[in-house]
């Protein structure tokens, strides 16, 4: 699967964009599939859930299926395509989770497989996006760090519901319990949603590599130096790394600013 860094430029955005992923400190292969395509906007990450099978493959079909669903769209003529962007991630999702159930259940000893999913596709004036398990997306403006997405966790069940902080919700044991994911049920519910983008903001898409072993502030601050995408990515992926490095490290930084010229 091809990472694409560089400038933008058919989709009339001006996108700085960088991607990483690592095997981190202790696995022993790496199981996340990042891919970006800094002309069209689109970003997409894909985590293989740890005490599955096969997470190396799910995460690859979830971002393939995903990408197939989008370049179909983009082949249509403008009266034929989808312009509801969040709508258009979901069904790759809806997709992508068919093919791995479908994969998994034609194996050997009828393995599960399952992955997180976070992509986002970007437009001169908002940022659409879907996701599925606790991959995240954030976005950087003015210095403040905001989680777009929204963690598929039995933890962030218990923090919705008033029962944990946050703070103390990092701390636990058990934060990566999935709610929801790809390839453990038939039927998928992604979250989605639509933010407005303006010039100077920062996004990031990033696998629970990264934020188990690195939090917010210091997200924060990398995420906001003054250096270009690559050198912001390689410096989370080392933050992740000085943390323990417990997990495959992946992420997608964008820098935004506004229209190309």
């Amino acid at each position: 699967m091809p990472n694409n860094d560089g400038a933008s430029g058919e989709a009339g955005l001006a996108l700085e964009c960088a991607v990483r992923t690592d095997i981190g400190l202790v696995r022993e292969r790496n199981e996340d599939t990042a891919w970006a395509d800094p002309e069209r906007g689109w970003l997409l990450l894909a985590d293989g859930m740890g005490g599955y099978h096969s997470g190396d493959l799910a995460s690859a079909l979830a971002v393939n299926y995903v990408l197939d669903n989008l370049r179909l769209d983009a082949a249509k003529s403008a009266v034929d395509r989808c312009y509801d962007r969040a709508w258009l991630l979901a069904a790759g999702i809806a997709d992508a989770n068919t093919a791995i159930r479908t994969i998994a259940s034609q194996s050997f000893d009828n393995e599960v497989m399952g992955a997180t999913f976070v992509g986002a596709l970007l437009a001169p004036n908002e940022v659409a996006y879907a996701h599925i398990g606790d991959s995240r997306l954030y976005l950087l403006r003015d210095g403040v760090l905001t989680r777009l997405s929204h963690d598929h966790t039995m933890v962030q069940e218990y923090v919705d519901a008033g029962r944990l902080s946050a703070d103390m919700a990092q701390t636990l044991s058990w934060r990566g319990l999935l709610t929801r994911g790809l390839g453990i049920q038939d039927d998928v519910e992604p979250g989605t949603g639509t933010c407005a983008l303006q010039p100077d903001d920062r996004l990031l898409l990033c696998s629970d590599g990264l934020t188990d072993m690195a939090d917010e502030d210091e997200i924060a601050m990398l995420l906001g130096a003054p250096a270009t995408a690559e050198e912001v990515a390689a410096s989370l992926v080392e933050a992740a790394k000085a943390g323990g490095g417990r997990d495959n490290i992946s992420v997608i930084v964008a820098w935004f600013a506004g229209r190309a010229s």
